[in-house]
């Protein structure tokens, strides 16, 4: 999947091999190009799918943030997606 987060086009992959929750990686190829990808942990909840998409949302679309301060943007936003009946079954992740 395609996303563009902070004016950037992104690659939205999920990845059951993931030791961690999700990452945002943005790298340099040998040509100049710029890769952007997002990957999300296939054995995810629910719940932690979407807190961890919009953590890796927020790294892509503002880096110059802290950990801390993304984390603290990702609990509130995800609390009120979650409030608001945002769902997305594990089974019908990207």
């Amino acid at each position: 999947m395609r996303v563009r987060l902070g004016g950037h086009p992104f690659t939205v992959r999920m990845s059951p091999g993931l030791k961690d929750h999700g990452s945002c990686e943005i790298t340099h190829t040998k040509t100049g190009k710029v890769r952007r990808v997002i990957r999300l942990a296939s054995w995810n909840g629910p719940r932690a799918m979407l807190g961890t998409a919009v953590h890796e949302a927020i790294h892509a679309s503002r880096p110059d943030m802290t950990e801390a301060e993304v984390r603290a943007l990702e609990a509130d936003v995800a609390r009120l997606l979650w409030s608001l009946g945002y769902r997305r079954p594990k089974s019908d992740c990207i």
